[in-house]
């Protein structure tokens, strides 16, 4: 019964991986309008799948962790800010622009820390 439910488990998790893969290309956007004219933020992210069985029941649950590029911009399309999550968490060099596209500051992260 114990090897059924590992093969189970198995095929269960390859299936949220090929879902999660075909999700990926069409999220991670989100917009200032409901006409989808006016990008607010664009940003990619993973789906984390983890998989416990205790006794008779398995559970499974399913989180997105943005990982990646990240881009917000002001409303009049102009970049705002600009950095990586690596995990949900900001990692790497995060750079904060006004309105007329000058550098305001700079942060540097690891693993959601600023350094």
């Amino acid at each position: 019964m114990k090897n059924f439910l590992m093969i189970l488990a198995a095929f269960f998790i390859f299936q949220m991986s090929v879902f999660a893969q075909h999700i990926d290309k069409n999220s991670g956007k989100t917009y200032y309008d409901t006409g989808r004219t006016k990008m607010k933020e664009v940003y990619s992210y993973k789906e984390v799948t983890t998989f416990s069985v205790t006794g008779d029941h398995s559970v499974s649950n399913v989180a997105q962790k943005k990982h990646g590029p990240y881009f917000y911009y002001y409303e009049s399309g102009k970049l705002k800010i600009s950095g990586n999550f690596k995990n949900d968490k900001k990692d790497g060099i995060w750079k904060y622009y006004d309105e007329n596209g000058k550098l305001l500051k700079s942060e540097t992260y690891l693993e959601g820390e600023l350094k």
